[in-house]
């Protein structure tokens, strides 16, 4: 974030912020029209104030809902840098990862569902528990089944 108001004010101003006031510093300042131009990040978290005598100064903004006014009602010219659109492919990669693990979990509980609903013997009620099992405990389910269930029947079976 400091690197973006740095970008900024380098940009419009062609030097560094030389200080970092307080907010309630910067409020006073305004207060006392020494601050003529305010640069505000995308976020309005930081701000670039241009004070009156040259010198440009580094503000940390909470959330104030009168800032704006306040500046606005002091004649402070004020400008606010765009949106970032740079690219970040964590922001697709991740939900697509998570989409992607989420299928494959589904159609493993679905192959289960599936397998124990055709390969399980119908005597009594075995078939019938292990379906509910499965269907009720979801993942936790299939995978007891999975491991526990299916290879009992495959040796009985033998298969």
């Amino acid at each position: 974030m400091l690197a973006a108001a740095l970008l900024i004010v380098t940009a419009c101003v062609g030097r560094p912020p030389s200080t970092t006031w307080s907010y309630n510093q910067f409020v006073q300042a305004v207060e006392q029209s020494q601050v003529e131009a305010v640069n505000l990040d995308s976020g309005r978290s930081q701000a670039i104030a241009h004070t009156k005598d040259g010198e440009t100064v580094l503000v940390e903004l909470p959330n104030d809902p009168d800032l704006v006014n306040l500046l606005d009602q002091q004649g402070v010219t004020i400008t606010v840098a765009p949106q970032s659109t740079q690219f970040d492919p964590l922001a697709i990669a991740f939900p697509v990862a998570i989409g992607f693990f989420a299928l494959l979990g589904f159609l493993f509980w679905l192959w289960v569902l599936i397998d124990c609903a055709t390969h399980e013997s119908s005597d009594g009620n075995t078939k019938i528990v292990w379906v509910l099992i499965i269907l009720f405990a979801n993942g936790i389910g299939a995978l007891i089944y999975f491991f526990f269930r299916r290879p009992q029947r495959r040796r009985k079976l033998g298969q």
